[in-house]
């Protein structure tokens, strides 16, 4: 007996494994489900009706399914005809038997159609706002694929549909200004335990020409948005064009760029949360990658042009990582490589920050300067090409705000120049700092050693000063100003040795100041050139709107020397002061008992003045001068010189008119030669009062003059018919009278 139900349960396992074996792979036709599937599908939408020749019954022995699949099926979508290369529709065991028709699921593929097929299929199941926006993204193309539909328990469709498939040669318009062209990818579904979604893998595809091949999107669907998280790899050319439309997706300020040119290899990551109305939220994105040639034409900056003076607004970068990383908060930039500001490369390093609430940069790197010039003014510091140089810093700036230098060092050989909590305004003026260590060389001579702090009041102390740029700077009205005017300040100031770029070096230099609303509005400094002689100079305030400056100095070649046109210059004894306004400022300088050569002006007015033996001295031993006086106001660059003269045995000098530093020198005048000649004929009775005058100083042998260009080359012009001194020849004469009776008093 137990035989018996063992045979039998064998043979009804064969054949049920036989059935099954059958069932599964071969299939039974049957016109049971034909009618039912129709109307169902019409139930689903009512635009959508299913063709069909025949039906074919399966099983699906892993789920217990039947699969029902239609034979040479088509869907018509408003009388739009799709054909499919299958569709399966999956129903419970259970629906064989009984006439009620539960729908699990559906699976519908179709071969290589046009991509605008896809919103006649999804129109089926997908909410109408995205059909349209699928309508409207996708401009062309070709698509082939499966989708997969499910079913609830009441017939209608499920959330968790998905499509696995391919689009080829496709045209994507993203935006207006942002399109995909030639775009081939594959899709497929995937699935966890969190959600369900899709992966887009990109095998061909641009962007403005950029190559998008490796590129991957993968799509989570959670409750209420979809996630994104994309890889896009970019290779290619890159232009100004298209990085404008790309800042524009990206919220990049690019208003400082001119022009943009270059070769980029990078990978982007892209993520964001996509509602149901397509909606962005929570948006971040971070580029990586190598730029190989880059041009960028930026705007001419003057601040850097200050201290590189061959910066070109037009940098080039080479062999440079890009990393590039944008938060809710800020924008992460990090570039590493090469840089050209001129005719040589660099290597460089630099972190950008960018905060998006205060509209703040902080910026820090390291950039190697051996193949730049660099130029310090203020330190009479210069670097030429290919002396071994980095500068490193760290700073926060609000552009038209504020710059502050948090940290910077720039070593070159044994010089070195330290800033540290530096904060400036909009105008670059200083608002208050912390310590400022500063070691310069110059032609392998050091002329600058001193260390600048603050705390109570600034303290600066050290071996040696360079004052050159000062003292270019002293005859100069301008308005640019080295502290704002909320920086108020005690300075005490103490060098062993001051430079003056002669061989008049200041010894044993002390200073001390006060600086209110950034200006100094009291200064007393002192110095020796030598153990008798001394220089000394005050400032004080005398009204809120006028300050004094005075100068005294037993040696006058150091201020001199910054005349352009003035080449020799030995001895002499100088007073300066000076009434300063913020408008404007008057003043008075006299020079004494000094000599001058090599003034190639004076001698060139000396020859055209048939005056060649006067012309000789000048270029040989000099001519010297009893007296030089010269009142003047100035504005911005601009020296206006009043009524001035200068004194000596062998000519006398009267002149007036301007000098636009650095552009432009016009001046007009009288020379007198041989003034003791003028005194001769003077003490001539009645001949003398005929030609002279009655007034002393009135004389015969003066020659006016007019010289006007660029410092280094003055065009001259004389007037050798003049002969009767005008006006301001008396005054001249009057003053060596004047001077004459002031000597004899001090004998």
């Amino acid at each position: 007996m137990s035989k018996f139900f063992l045979r039998f349960f064998l043979i009804v396992l064969i054949v049920v494994v036989s059935a099954t074996i059958f069932l599964s792979y071969f299939g039974i036709e049957t016109d049971k489900f034909d009618g039912l599937i129709k109307s169902k599908a019409n139930e689903v939408n009512r635009y959508v009706k299913l063709g069909f020749k025949k039906t074919k019954i399966h099983i699906n022995p892993t789920e217990f399914n039947l699969v029902v699949k239609l034979q040479n099926p088509k869907i018509l979508v408003k009388k739009n005809e799709i054909i499919l290369s299958k569709l399966d529709l999956f129903l419970p065991l259970k629906s064989f038997f009984s006439s009620n028709f539960l729908l699990k699921k559906a699976e519908v593929a179709f071969v290589k159609n046009d991509i605008k097929d896809l919103t006649k299929i999804t129109s089926i199941f997908l909410p109408n706002i995205v059909n349209k926006k699928l309508n409207k993204v996708f401009h062309k193309g070709n698509l082939e694929g499966e989708f997969i539909i499910p079913f609830e328990s009441d017939g209608s469709i499920g959330k968790d549909y998905g499509f696995s498939g391919k689009v080829s040669d496709a045209s994507i318009n993203l935006t207006k200004e942002f399109s995909i062209k030639q775009l081939t990818t594959e899709i497929n579904h995937v699935k966890d335990a969190d959600a369900d979604g899709f992966k887009i893998t990109v095998k061909k595809g641009s962007i403005y020409n950029l190559e998008l091949a490796g590129s991957t999107i993968n799509l989570k669907r959670k409750k209420n948005e979809t996630k994104v998280k994309s890889l896009l790899k970019t290779k290619g050319k890159l232009n100004f064009s298209q990085i404008k439309k790309i800042s524009t997706l990206f919220a990049l300020n690019t208003s400082n760029l001119k022009d943009v040119n270059g070769t980029v290899d990078l990978k982007t990551n892209i993520n964001f949360d996509l509602s149901k109305q397509f909606k962005i939220g929570n948006l971040s994105y971070s580029i990586e990658g190598d730029i190989a040639y880059l041009e960028i034409h930026t705007e001419e900056r003057r601040i850097i042009k200050k201290y590189l003076p061959e910066f070109d607004p037009k940098i080039i970068l080479k062999d440079t990582n890009i990393k590039l990383i944008n938060s809710k908060s800020n924008n992460t930039t990090e570039l590493n490589g090469f840089i050209k500001v001129k005719d040589y490369f660099n290597n460089f390093k630099i972190k950008e920050i960018y905060n998006y609430n205060e509209k703040s940069f902080d910026i820090n790197g390291i950039i190697d300067l051996t193949n730049s010039k660099v130029k310090v003014s203020r330190l009479n510091y210069n670097k030429d090409y290919g002396k071994k140089s980095e500068i490193n810093f760290d700073v926060n700036f609000v552009l038209d705000k504020y710059f502050n230098i948090n940290n910077l060092n720039f070593l070159a050989d044994k010089t070195r120049i330290h800033l540290s909590n530096i904060k400036l305004n909009k105008n670059f003026e200083v608002k208050d700092f912390k310590k400022l260590e500063i070691k310069t060389f110059e032609n392998e001579i050091k002329n600058n050693d001193f260390l600048v702090k603050k705390s109570e009041k600034v303290t600066i102390s050290g071996e040696v000063f360079d004052v050159q740029p000062l003292l270019k700077s002293l005859y100069k009205k301008s308005d640019k100003k080295t502290f704002s005017k909320n920086f108020n300040s005690e300075i005490k100031i103490n060098f062993n040795k001051v430079l003056t770029g002669t061989n008049d070096d200041v010894f044993n230099f002390a200073m001390i100041a006060a600086i209110n609303k950034g200006s100094y509005d009291k200064l007393s400094l002192k110095g020796n050139f030598s153990e008798n002689e001394i220089i000394e100079m005050t400032i004080y305030q005398v009204d809120n709107d006028k300050k004094i400056l005075q100068v005294i100095s037993d040696r006058a070649r150091p201020f001199v020397k910054n005349f352009d046109f003035i080449k020799g210059f030995e001895g002499g004894k100088l007073e300066y002061e000076s009434y300063i306004s913020k408008e404007a400022s008057n003043s008075n300088l006299i020079i004494r008992d000094f000599k001058v050569s090599k003034v190639p002006a004076l001698a060139k007015l000396l020859t055209l003045a048939s005056l060649q033996g006067i012309a000789d001295t000048l270029s040989g031993e000099g001519i010297r001068f009893e007296t030089f006086e010269m009142k003047s106001n100035s504005k911005g660059n601009v020296l206006n010189i009043e009524e001035s003269f200068a004194l000596g045995p062998a000519v006398s000098i009267l002149f007036n008119g301007y000098i636009d530093k650095g552009k432009i020198v016009s001046l007009s005048g009288t020379l007198v030669p041989a003034r003791t000649v003028n005194k001769v004929i003077g003490w001539i009775p009645v001949v003398g009062k005929i030609l002279i005058g009655s007034k002393v100083g009135e004389g015969v042998f003066g020659v006016s003059f007019k010289m006007k260009g660029p410092p280094k080359n003055i065009k001259t012009t004389v007037n050798p018919i003049k002969t009767l001194t005008p006006r301001f020849i008396t005054r001249m004469l009057e003053k060596i009278k004047s001077t004459k009776n002031k000597n004899e008093e001090t004998k």
